[in-house]
Formats: C-alpha cells, structure tokens, sequence
C-alpha cells in the first residue's frame, strides 16, 4: 500500500487502529505530558514502525535537472550519490554546453561530495514540498547541496549554477526498508495523525534518506518548473525571491 502522509485519513487500517488506541498517550506525550512515559511512548512509536514498514511512502526529492538528468531518472532510476557521479554530472553537462571546462574544474576543486550526510544517501520529504520553506535552494541550484552549498553565492559561479537546468520535484513510490536506521520519521507520522483526529494542522516536516539506490518503477513522476501542478506542490509562488522559468542562456565561453 502506498502511504501519504499529507493524508492520515487513507493511511493502512492497521496503522489507524492503533494510533487510535494510543491517541490520548501519543496527545499527551506531544503536549502536556502529565502521564505519558517515554517508555509507552517509544513502545507505541516502535509498533507504529513495524506497521509500516511493508508499505511504501509517498516521497518527495527537490532538485534542479537537465533534460538528459532526467530521462536517466525516469528511465534508470536514483543512484546513491558519490564524488564519482557527480564528476560525471559535470562531465555531461560540459559536453552539453551547459558550461566551460574551466568552470568545471572549479565546481571540482570545491565540491562537498564526500561529506558522511551526502555520499551514499538521497534524501527526501515525506510532506509536499510546499510544507517545507527550506527547499527553494534545491529548486534554485543545479548540482544538489554538494556542490552548491560552498559556492552558491559566489559572483562568479553561483549564476553558473542558476543557470544549469530546470527546477524539478521527484515524485517516488519508496519502501519504507529503503530508509533504514530512521531519523525519526514515525513520531511525525504519530503527531500529524494526533492533529488529524484534533482538526488542527501539524506543521512538522519528516524526512529521511535512502539509503539504497531507487528504482525506475518506483519513480511516479518529475513535475518540473513548466508543469501545471509545480506551483501548488512546491508552494513556489510564496518564495521571496521567485524561481526563474526557464534556465538562464549559458556563459559565454
């Protein structure tokens, strides 16, 4: 079953049952905590753990793709990120003329590929991306964090990597067994279902990272900047600074 959090109401019976039983536990461990003991807590948050995990999660990845980039999702899949693939991003967008050898060797030297929170990870959002302000640079910038992150405002390469691609959301159907080791998302999965049956929003924002390369069919779909649908999933028209339409003409070589 695919499981969408933004919808407690179509969540797996099972999982329903028995947050239900626990509702006034998990309500008052989130709030008040007058009786509620870490131990219940964590028993419950474990159960719910093993209830979804047979399931898959709908799930979110922002990011800025060329056409080639994505043809090679939709058709290939998610590969793990590396050092290694992302020099080969770079070597493709080169012969695509996306930008200058020597702009390249720079993005080279000044990469964050190997960081332990990047390599062999990619990350996604369990929540539409317009409940998260803090993906608009994903949106803004080609190359992910890895490469933006050191150099995103520098006058001279940062346009450089405005200028690369389209922004685009990835859309994938993923088993929960991909995102081992949880960061934690079933206590948000516990409190939005608390605020469901409340009537009031939960504003948290649960994510996680596979941890295992994502296969094409598990890809629904990539809603990119020109899509109808970009806007009201991405919540980009609320951005301080909007999103370009279109990639900026290359630099000059």
């Amino acid at each position: 079953m695919l499981v969408d959090y933004d919808h407690p109401e179509s969540w797996p019976p099972t999982v329903i049952t028995l947050l239900d039983e626990h509702l006034d536990l998990l309500d008052d461990w989130a709030t008040t905590r007058r009786f509620a003991t870490g131990f219940q807590y964590d028993r419950v948050v474990e159960r719910l753990g093993e209830l979804l995990r047979p399931h898959d999660v709908l799930a979110w990845h922002c990011s800025r793709l060329m056409v080639h980039e994505r043809v090679s999702i939709l058709a290939e899949g998610m590969d793990l990120p590396s050092a290694d693939s992302l020099m080969r991003r770079i070597d493709a967008a080169v012969s695509s003329g996306a930008f200058t050898s020597e702009i390249a060797a720079q993005f080279r030297l000044r990469h964050q590929a190997h960081s332990p929170t990047r390599a062999g990870r990619i990350w996604f959002l369990f929540t539409r991306p317009c409940n998260d302000d803090g993906v608009e640079d994903f949106l803004r910038f080609w190359g992910g964090e890895a490469l933006y992150a050191a150099i995103d405002r520098d006058p001279d390469l940062g346009p450089v990597l405005r200028s690369v691609g389209v922004s685009s959301v990835v859309e994938a159907a993923i088993p929960f067994t991909f995102f081992q080791d949880s960061l934690g998302y079933e206590s948000h999965f516990a409190r939005q279902f608390c605020a469901w049956r409340a009537g009031h929003p939960y504003d948290g924002v649960p994510h996680d990272r596979a941890l295992a390369a994502i296969p094409a069919n598990h890809i629904c779909r990539i809603v990119t900047f020109d899509d109808p649908d970009f806007e009201s999933l991405t919540g980009c028209d609320r951005y301080f600074e909007p999103l370009m339409s279109a990639p900026l003409p290359p630099p000059p070589r």
